[in-house]
């Protein structure tokens, strides 16, 4: 034992758990991950574990070395071997059979491991009920073993085993061997006495296999192990226990067809629960109320059904369920929000019109019992930041409720609750000034809840509400709330013009005070929005509002503000909206005017205003062009000059201006090029005659600041003014795109893909826009080849989105190509034997077509090299399943002699010291194998086979 390995493992086992030292436990932790691939690590393990000196952390870590070496390195020993570790592993067990768990548990799990990869270890449980099944104080190993096996066998994904044989010895271990267990655990439960833990370890295994789905839930039918779960509840020491296996047996009951004889059994057994419930809350113990919380809440989701089609008998599983709502722990009243949720849309169904009815009581009182968890505490100075956070994500939860409950209580009714607390509160002399804004913010909340679920031609209760509103206390929380129900009902607004003026006033007095504002923003929004026809009179007072309070916001409350008054100026008449637009525009133009005169005497603050004002236009174009294609505006698009192109024409020169001065500036330009954007994608064909200036500028500049965005919004020029394969205007976009490739071939060979990310994603994206709009003009541009050479640089990249849209080329590149090569005859170069149709463009332009094959089957080894080295150490699992096979599929079928010519020579030459030449010819002749058969889902297969594998056993990764 005392040898030198020996002796460094302790130590860095101990460093690990004990040391203080960040940098140390790290140092310590390489150490051991390092250890646990080598193959002394077996021996070792076992020797550690086996000594009964050695301190309890150093054994667990050794039983954890175990796991890792069966789940990664088995195929480092063989069958003797494996046979040999088996039988130690269960020595190991009995040795530790009274502890720790822990170190229990762990060489359970490797066993589990073992047994799965093991198809030569038959009877694997019958040997464990013989070794450790008929001594009690073995018997807890036993039970250990059987929770863990259909956890890990079910769950644990880095087991390195192909699927047909994971389905073989699936069977094997679980499924043949169900109804044994469960005879076992209940004989094994009813011989437990008074041992505690032996009963919650036989509930524990017996939830285990429930879950998995080997038990039948028919076989609880007549078994008493259904009528002992239940009795468990009764028990304080097995209550968490029982109700995890309780919620099991309910939830595996949910297809109540085939279910019913055992729910027969069950619902007897639930409806005593409810004293206990109600005992349960009466005494205020949480615990006790969250297990009845769960149980109920799982009887209804399961039995939805039958609860709305016999509503009078299963009305306690409901009740029950309204009781728990209604608790002050608001972490329980959460576990019933989704039934809430299903069964209002079980009875949103017309075939259960006719029952809605008998379910509004219970809705209507919900109303209440959501207005009362939607206070806000008195000691809210007290809250943490993120608990804040917390209960305002709650409440936005609850709010859901609320509109379950209008859907099935009505609307009318519901809205009804909140007005009568409110003018209760404020109507009552008696409350004086006692009231806390909490008591009256709760309300106007539920209010804003319920706004989807409120007709506009409600008539009734949201009057006397706006009437209401005007008669708050100034309180800023109360203020904002009241702002955001003028907000979440300016469509009711819309039907009801006569409140537009007090509204009007309301919101615009809530940008005097900084916590209302953002409220105010909002509402304006709306208000603007929903009635920007009614608010075109109001024009003159919102001008100087406009120009005073923009001075003041920034950030997303100015770009609603923004938004909310262009609404109302593109309401205008055709003939005065220009004009009007002008009114608006006009101080976003003097700011960027005097900015982009001041060159190097701008400062940041400068920049950051500029930046605003940018984003103010963006957002009027934005605005402009959705009502335009909303309201199909032929009057303001027949004007000789669309009122927003005449706008862009007279800024077009400080634009420029801009771009020669800031177009280095990170924030600027993102800001300038989400304008060209609006223009671009909004107003194509008016922007069309100051497009050739606007590309030279965008090549100029792209050149001197390398900044992505230029190239982003150069494949929205390609997206919206490609006119079709070889036009005149494609020609001349293909150009554009040739010329920034150019420079950005040079920023390759200048830097590393690695250090600019975000250009090349937006480059391959702007590849993948041409391949999209015109893949044959592509496909005839004299730089094809340095853009394949480009992209296969740019596979070693590891930043995710730019390695998405690198890949996203080549997928995209191979499966034109393969779509078009199947549409040539075969005299033409059809290489993939499928059937033939006429083909889609003229043969001139088949033969480039076929060129461009043939350049790409030159870099065919090299793009098979990137792709596998990716596979094997970078990729995630979602650019594998989202490309790589694509890619792989494309090339098997274009070039499938190449192919596996390809492949032989990349793993011929991969150097990794876990890459054996047994492993690497293994997976060429699989691969090779597939490709010969044209079978493209094994291709697939062998593929995801052999790097899962690979990740798991070496990187241990998935």
């Amino acid at each position: 034992m005392a040898t030198d390995t020996t002796e460094t493992f302790l130590v860095e086992v101990n460093a690990l758990f004990t040391s203080q030292d960040k940098a140390r436990r790290e140092q310590a932790d390489i150490w051991l991950q390092a250890f646990q691939k080598t193959s002394e690590a077996w021996a070792l393990s076992d020797q550690i574990l086996r000594s009964q000196i050695i301190p309890e952390t150093a054994r667990y870590f050794a039983a954890r070395t175990f796991r890792q070496k069966i789940t990664l390195d088995l195929h480092q020993l063989d069958s003797a071997a494996r046979i040999s570790l088996r039988d130690s592993l269960l020595e190991l067990l009995y040795q530790y059979r009274e502890g720790p768990r822990k170190i229990i548990t762990q060489i359970c799990l490797s066993l589990v491991a073992l047994a799965l990869q093991m198809p030569e270890w038959q009877n694997v449980l019958p040997q464990f009920a013989e070794l450790y099944g008929k001594n009690p104080d073995t018997v807890k190993c036993l039970l250990e073993f059987l929770k863990i096996l259909p956890e890990e066998v079910n769950t644990n994904n880095r087991i390195p085993i192909s699927d047909e044989d994971y389905r073989i010895r699936s069977k094997e271990l679980l499924t043949n061997n169900a109804n044994e267990v469960l005879q076992m655990l209940l004989i094994y439960l009813q011989n437990s006495g008074e041992n505690i833990d032996y009963q919650i370890q036989v509930f524990e295994c017996f939830e285990s296999w429930l879950y998995s789905g080997d038990i039948a839930i028919a076989s609880l039918e007549n078994n008493p192990f259904l009528g002992h779960s239940f009795d468990a509840l009764q028990s304080n020491e097995l209550y968490d226990i029982a109700v995890d296996v309780v919620c099991r047996i309910i939830h595996e009951t949910r297809d109540t067809s085939d279910s019913m004889r055992v729910i027969e059994q069950i619902y007897p057994r639930l409806l005593p629960l409810r004293e206990s419930l109600k005992r349960a809350i009466e005494e205020e113990d949480d615990d006790k109320v969250r297990g009845y919380c769960r149980i109920f809440t799982q009887a209804g989701e399961s039995y939805l059904e039958l609860i709305v089609q016999h509503a009078d008998a299963f009305q306690s599983i409901v009740e029950s369920i309204a009781e728990c709502a209604a608790y002050h722990d608001t972490e329980i009243v959460r576990i019933t929000f989704a039934f809430w949720h299903r069964l209002a849309d079980t009875l949103c169904e017309p075939r259960h019109a006719d029952i809605r009815e008998r379910f509004k009581t219970i809705y209507l009182n919900l109303v209440d019992v959501m207005i009362k968890h939607l206070h806000y505490p008195n000691d809210l100075s007290s809250w943490t930041a993120e608990r804040r956070d917390e209960f305002r994500e709650f409440r936005h939860v609850m709010g859901d409720v609320l509109k379950d409950c209008c859907l099935i209580a009505g609307s009318q009714e519901c809205l009804t609750k909140p007005y009568t607390t409110l003018a209760h509160q404020l109507l009552n002399p008696a409350n004086g000034n006692m009231l806390e804004w909490q008591q009256i913010e709760a309300p106007l909340f539920s209010l804003r809840a319920m706004g989807s679920e409120i007709p506009e031609e409600e008539n009734v209760v949201l009057p006397q509400i706006m009437q209401l509103l005007q008669q708050l206390p100034d309180h800023p929380k109360i203020r904002y709330a009241a702002t955001l129900v003028i907000s979440r009902y300016s469509f009711w607004t819309r039907k009801h013009s006569q409140f537009i003026p007090y509204q009007l006033n309301f919101i615009s007095s809530g940008f005097d005070n900084e916590e209302v504002a953002a409220a105010a923003s909002m509402a304006l929004k709306y208000l603007c929005k929903d009635c920007s026809e009614l608010l075109v009179e109001y024009l003159p007072q919102l001008h100087p509002f406009y120009l005073n309070v923009t001075n003041k916001l920034n950030g997303a409350d100015l770009l609603e503000v923004t938004e909310a008054v262009t609404h109302v100026v593109a309401a205008v008449p055709p003939a005065e909206i220009l004009k009007a637009l002008q009114t608006f525009c006009l101080p976003i133009a003097q700011g960027l005017h005097l900015l982009a005169n001041k060159g190097v005497g701008a400062n940041e603050r400068d920049i950051r205003n500029a930046c605003d004002k940018l984003e103010q236009f963006s957002m009027i174009l934005r605005v402009f062009a959705e009502r335009q294609k909303k309201d199909d505006a032929t009057d303001v698009i027949s004007l000789p000059v669309h009122p927003c192109i005449s706008i862009i024409q007279e800024l077009w020169p400080v634009f420029d201006l801009l771009l020669m001065n800031f177009g280095a500036d990170s924030h600027l330009s993102e800001s300038l090029c989400k304008c060209f954007k609006y223009c671009i994608v909004y107003y194509p064909a008016a922007f069309r005659p100051l497009l050739p200036e606007f590309m030279d500028r965008l090549i100029t500049v792209f050149d001197r600041t390398s900044l992505s965005c230029y190239l982003w919004v150069a494949g929205k020029c390609v997206r919206e003014h490609s006119t079709g394969e070889g036009t005149e205007a494609t020609l001349t976009l293909l150009t554009f795109f040739e010329r920034l490739s150019v420079t950005m071939f040079r920023f390759i060979v200048e830097k590393k893909p690695s250090d600019i990310p975000d250009v090349v994603e937006d480059y391959f994206r702007l590849n993948i826009t041409f391949i999209d709009c015109a893949p044959l003009t592509y496909s005839q541009s004299a730089i094809f080849p340095s853009v394949l050479q480009a992209g296969l640089t740019s596979l070693a990249i590891e930043q995710q989105d730019a390695l998405h849209s690198v890949l996203a080329f080549f997928n995209k590149l191979l499966s034109f190509i393969v779509k078009e090569m199947q549409q040539i005859p075969p005299a033409s170069g059809n290489i993939t034997g499928s059937p033939i149709t006429p083909p889609s463009h003229p043969v001139g332009l088949n033969s480039n077509l076929l060129n461009l094959g043939t350049i790409l089957c030159q870099h065919g080894s090299a793009l098979i090299d990137g792709l596998f080295r990716g596979l094997m150490y970078t990729f995630s699992r979602d650019l594998q399943q989202n490309y790589v096979e694509d890619i792989l599929t494309s090339l098997a079928k274009l070039y499938p002699h190449d192919s596996q010519q390809w492949i032989s020579e990349v793993f011929q030459h991969l150097q990794d010291a876990n890459l054996t030449s047994d492993i690497k010819n293994a997976f060429i002749r699989d691969y090779n194998l597939a490709i010969q058969s044209q079978d493209l889902p094994k291709l697939r297969r062998v593929t995801n086979d052999f790097v899962a594998i690979f990740r798991r056993r070496y990187l241990g990764t998935v």
